[in-house]
């Protein structure tokens, strides 16, 4: 049996949607916070029931993570905080816009929970050594904290039990890196299919939706490269600064992105590949020439100084695209 994550000090303090409204409330006036997406599910699901029950569960989330990982967090990641889940809901907000229907309005609210869920959990201890599964420890925590603010905030049309097997495979399939020699599931979206295999999903149209909550987790490749730059250096930052990772700021800039955008990161929902992938590939040129830039400097470069070389010469060369 999987182990049950522990209830944190910040799950605790955040236990009502008052409480994650009068947190949020300390933000800057000038914080985006989930104001784009409250406008705009209040028309999409206006029809549906659930509604004010999808608003108060985001709310929580995003409360947790701005004050676990975020902005009002005494120790913020540089990545993996309150901005990442507003990055990925502008992305689910952009397939809606194009999706031509196919995504009904349960999943674009499962999508939309996903995004503020997936990453609650950053720092759970380290699987042990004869634990079997290929889902990391922080996406399985992940999964859990959500299911329970479901439970905080209840919904029998919502929360169903298929549903709720959506999103967990959405989280725990977002798992991204190596699961050892073990596995050859190595990549994103390879994880989810593995786990979709397991679950004989009856309706094609839930599969697409699964791949498609990891791709947008992922889909920085396809952002205008100074972005994408931007992207990889709070990436980066919040390896060196939270996970204490040994890599070389040349080796991450140079060697590392491109096996990140070639090797690691694929598009593997339908829409993805109609939305995102031509901006990927549209990418690939100046993603090259980038790394370059960073491999011809000395190997021992301080990091800022690769830092600045790799942003600056993102933004020249998003300039003259």
């Amino acid at each position: 049996m999987k182990p049950v994550s522990a209830i944190d000090s910040i799950e605790a303090q955040i236990d009502s949607h008052q409480k994650a409204v009068e947190l949020l409330s300390r933000l800057p006036k000038n914080h985006p916070q989930l104001n784009t997406w409250h406008s705009w599910s209040q028309d999409v699901f206006a029809q549906n029931d659930w509604l004010p029950v999808l608003q108060k569960a985001m709310t929580i989330a995003y409360a947790r993570m701005t004050v676990r990982n975020g902005s009002l967090s005494p120790n913020p990641r540089a990545y993996h905080n309150e901005y990442h889940i507003n990055d990925l809901l502008s992305r689910v907000l952009h397939c809606a816009k194009y999706d031509n229907n196919q995504i009904n309005p349960e999943g674009l609210a499962l999508l939309c929970f996903f995004a503020a869920t997936h990453d609650l959990r950053q720092a759970e201890p380290p699987k042990s050594a004869d634990d079997e599964s290929l889902v990391g420890a922080n996406e399985m925590a992940s999964y859990q904290e959500a299911q329970r603010i479901t439970e905080l905030v209840p919904s029998e049309q919502l929360w169903t039990a298929h549903n709720m097997l959506l999103l967990k495979t959405m989280i725990e399939g977002s798992t991204f890196g190596s699961g050892g020699k073990r596995s050859k599931y190595f990549f994103q979206g390879n994880l989810a299919m593995h786990l979709l295999s397991a679950q004989n999903l009856l309706v094609s149209r839930d599969e697409q939706l699964v791949l498609l909550a990891c791709d947008i987790d992922t889909a920085n490749v396809s952002l205008p490269i100074a972005q994408f730059a931007s992207s990889g250096i709070h990436i980066y930052n919040e390896l060196i600064t939270h996970q204490q990772a040994t890599i070389s700021a040349w080796q991450f800039f140079s060697e590392q992105q491109k096996i990140y955008f070639f090797e690691q990161q694929a598009y593997h929902a339908e829409i993805s590949k109609t939305l995102f992938q031509p901006k990927k590939d549209a990418n690939a040129k100046q993603l090259l020439a980038l790394c370059h830039a960073i491999e011809k400097l000395p190997q021992n470069t301080p990091a800022e100084t690769i830092k600045e070389k790799f942003i600056n010469h993102a933004k020249s060369l998003g300039e003259s695209a």
